[in-house]
């Protein structure tokens, strides 16, 4: 139901019948966070993560030491989701968006939506994310262990 395209160095998510969604891409250390907070997230730990997807989607600004989400006048992407689209259609957009954000770039964008969007998406990139960075334990044959 969306598609998703790099232009230079954003990153253009269209769904059918809404004007494209343009995404731009983090510093490092911003996506760093917010990999991290996600990750935390999906440990059972409390983190911000609204804070988290909003960086994704409209960018973040430095903080001291720590990266926020841009002052709510300059979240477009963010306030357009909330403004035009149904929760379930914003999930199509915050999502690749993040999993691009990522160390995965333009594959968290594949696999999510490879994996058939919303929750199986998710879980598809959210697997190949923490592979990526060697969270999952290798299980071997007993064989060959």
């Amino acid at each position: 139901m969306i598609d998703a395209t790099k232009d230079g160095r954003n990153l253009v998510i269209t769904l059918q019948g809404v004007d494209p969604f343009v995404v731009h891409p983090l510093p490092g250390h911003a996506g760093r966070q917010i990999t991290d907070t996600y990750l935390t997230t999906l440990s059972g730990q409390t983190a911000d993560l609204t804070a988290a997807l909003q960086m994704a989607v409209d960018g973040a600004v430095l903080d001291g030491d720590r990266w926020v989400p841009r002052p709510e006048a300059e979240q477009i992407n963010f306030n357009r989701l909330g403004m035009e689209l149904s929760q379930d259609e914003a999930e199509m957009i915050i999502m690749p968006a993040f999993f691009w954000q990522t160390i995965l770039g333009m594959d968290g964008v594949r696999a999510y939506i490879e994996g058939g969007e919303g929750l199986a998406g998710t879980l598809k990139a959210s697997g190949a994310l923490t592979a990526r960075l060697g969270l999952l334990a290798r299980r071997t044959s007993p064989r060959t262990a």
